[in-house]
């Protein structure tokens, strides 16, 4: 058999997955599937066991259940992270253009404010912790979910083995058919052949060629309608797959007849214990749980904490602007200086300090430069704000019944999921031993039936023989012949019903059972 995707790789998606490291490489595995499925084909031979590992990496429906791990996974990485702090930044900066902004009722003037224009930055650096009652619990929900998505990945993948195993079967038997419809029409031409070789020689009458034309026809038509379902059968193996073949490849059926040894009982309780859709429903039991005990958390206090760094900037767009404000600032001073100068020389008394040297009010180049130098702010020359510390401590007392209603729905779905297990016990203890049963039965058809077919071809040669010789009629090799048909037929579906009934028999316990084998018989 010859495949375009490597016949060394594991044969389960499931088979690898290891530690929490390898999350990386099945999420780039889930991501390159997609497009290696599409350019797989099936060439030559294909066996069961390479139809299943097929269908585990091209099967739509398979693969949109096993994608949903990723996501688990980063549902527990999600609950952990609810346990640590959050940072967060930001930046923000703002051009003002030059004119007389207004302030509520005053405008820029009257604050002090001139009309250049102006450049503003600011950041900001918050951290923060919280910490919620039901995050103390969210871990454990999102880990049994977690588990409950894994065990629910590895039911679909047993199920779709399931599905490939009993497709393959129904398109083996259409094979088989065609082989008992290509025997019966060689039968049939055979008795076409002998009939019209008596009639040739006169002894027997035309009908009998008449009739045995007949049913070579109706063989003919029988073996054209089981190629047509052979040919389907093939097509809906493959659609089950999820793979194309360019041209007809051919079934290689591995499986042999045998005397089934187990135990009911221990069948029963194997599946009790191992069965991947029993342990689905037992991991979403816990799941459910989990939940009930998040649901529980909410009446624990909620702790909030949080510091804030920040820093801010202004820049005036017109330098001219600034200098001429210093240059007023410093004439106002020098003004007032000489002012008290002349009211201190006025009173019998000196103010004390005056009269003093009004010439040193001077902006000097060496000024008006660390004034052009401190206005150089913008974007990242920040003036820190002062630090901002809060501690939050909440008591939820009451909410509107939110939590009671919360609490009782996670109570009742936890109460369902118990019930859903508890059915799905039930049921596979049912499943199990009906199929056993069924096994037995088939068994013993398959015998019969074996013995019935060896009689119908001894009774079919001795009846062409007597023919031959004259001493039957037609009639008699017609009814021979269509004895043996049925019995050939009767067996192959007593085949068939043995190896389904095994293959219902492992769908139900959750394990195989068939030994392995070579050939089918």
């Amino acid at each position: 058999m010859l495949l375009t995707n490597d016949p060394e790789a594991p044969p389960s998606v499931l088979s690898a997955r290891g530690p929490s490291c390898l999350t990386p490489l099945l999420v780039a595995l889930f991501l390159v599937l997609p497009f290696c499925a599409g350019a797989q084909e099936v060439r030559g031979a294909l066996t069961l066991e390479e139809a299943i590992r097929l269908a585990r990496y091209n099967s739509p429906a398979f693969l949109r259940t096993a994608s949903s791990e990723v996501v688990a996974d980063w549902g527990v990485r999600e609950a952990y992270g609810e346990l640590l702090p959050r940072l967060s930044s930001g930046f923000s900066g703002q051009y003002s253009a030059p004119g007389t902004p207004s302030f509520g009722i005053f405008d820029a003037g009257d604050l002090g404010f001139g009309v250049t224009d102006y450049y503003f930055s600011s950041y900001s650096v918050r951290a923060s912790y919280s910490l919620q009652g039901s995050s103390l619990f969210r871990v454990a929900s999102a880990r049994a979910d977690r588990k409950a998505t894994l065990a629910g990945i590895q039911a679909a993948e047993y199920t779709l083995g399931s599905e490939v195993t009993s497709q393959y079967l129904a398109a083996l038997r259409a094979g088989d058919e065609v082989e008992v419809s290509r025997r019966l029409l060689a039968r049939a031409e055979e008795g076409f052949e002998l009939a019209d070789a008596r009639v040739e020689v006169g002894a027997a009458i035309p009908t009998d060629a008449k009739q045995a034309e007949v049913g070579r026809g109706r063989a003919r038509v029988a073996l054209l309608e089981a190629e047509s379902r052979l040919r389907n059968q093939k097509l809906l193996l493959l659609e089950i797959i999820g793979v194309q073949a360019p041209e007809d490849f051919e079934l290689v059926g591995e499986f042999e007849l045998f005397q089934p040894e187990w135990d009911g009982e221990d069948l029963v309780n194997r599946a009790l214990d191992r069965h991947p859709r029993l342990q689905a429903y037992r991991a979403q039991e816990q799941t459910r749980l989990a939940n009930t005990r998040r649901a529980w958390a909410g009446y624990l206090p909620n702790i909030s904490v949080s510091a804030i760094w920040s820093g801010r900037t202004r820049q005036a767009g017109d330098e001219n602007y600034l200098l001429s404000q210093a240059r007023s600032s410093v004439a106002s001073q020098r003004s007032s200086c000489q002012l008290w100068n002349q009211v201190s020389a006025g009173l019998s008394q000196p103010l004390e300090g005056y009269p003093r040297d009004c010439t040193e009010y001077v902006l000097t180049p060496d000024q008006e430069a660390r004034i052009l130098a401190n206005n150089n702010v913008f974007p990242f020359n920040f003036r820190k704000e002062p630090l901002s510390l809060s501690l939050e401590v909440s008591f939820p007392v009451f909410q509107g019944f939110v939590r009671q209603r919360q609490v009782a729905e996670a109570q009742s779905a936890a109460n369902d999921a118990r019930h859903q297990r508890r059915a799905e016990e039930l049921r596979v203890r049912t499943a199990v031993t009906r199929a056993h049963d069924e096994l037995l039965t088939a068994l013993q058809v398959v015998e019969i039936e074996a013995r019935n077919r060896e009689v119908a071809e001894e009774q079919l040669l001795l009846a062409q023989e007597r023919y031959r010789l004259g001493a039957a009629s037609f009639m008699e090799l017609l009814e021979a012949q269509g004895s043996a048909a049925e019995a050939e037929r009767d067996y192959l579906s007593a085949k068939y019903r043995f190896h389904g009934a095994i293959w219902a028999l492992e769908a139900e316990v959750g394990e195989r059972l068939r030994p392995h084998s070579t050939r089918l018989r």
